[in-house]
């Protein structure tokens, strides 16, 4: 009997563990980002599409052209690389790159409201 409780503490204990980690991650990545929630932003497709390309003109552009000028966006290619942008803004968080340019709460939300008209999920 003695056994058995000890068991059901130490499972207890093991999915109280799971569900902090699981807390500890989510709260991770809860980042900036998410502070202005993308509808909070109302533009039309037209401006939202605009505005996102000037946040990728100023602040992404700056170092794609000189570390890979294979991935400058404009206009004309912005929807084709959009599943890109957000993997690599969203999901795995690695862009923008270094500590002298940084994407505002707005800008990540229009960011993140265009890519939701460009159908990528």
């Amino acid at each position: 009997m003695k056994a058995m409780k000890k068991h059901s503490y130490k499972l207890i204990l093991l999915g109280i563990i799971e569900a902090a980690v699981i807390l500890l991650i989510a709260y991770h990545q809860n980042s900036e980002a998410s502070v202005i929630h993308p509808t909070a932003i109302t533009f039309n497709n037209d401006t939202l599409k605009k505005e996102s390309l000037k946040i990728l003109e100023t602040k992404c552009n700056s170092c794609h052209r000189k570390q890979n000028p294979f991935m400058v966006f404009k206009g004309k290619n912005m929807s084709k690389k959009a599943a890109k942008i957000y993997t690599q803004v969203f999901v795995k968080q690695r862009m923008p790159k270094g500590d002298e340019i940084k994407l505002t709460s707005k800008e990540y939300a229009t960011l993140k409201k265009w890519l939701n008209t460009e159908n990528i999920y």
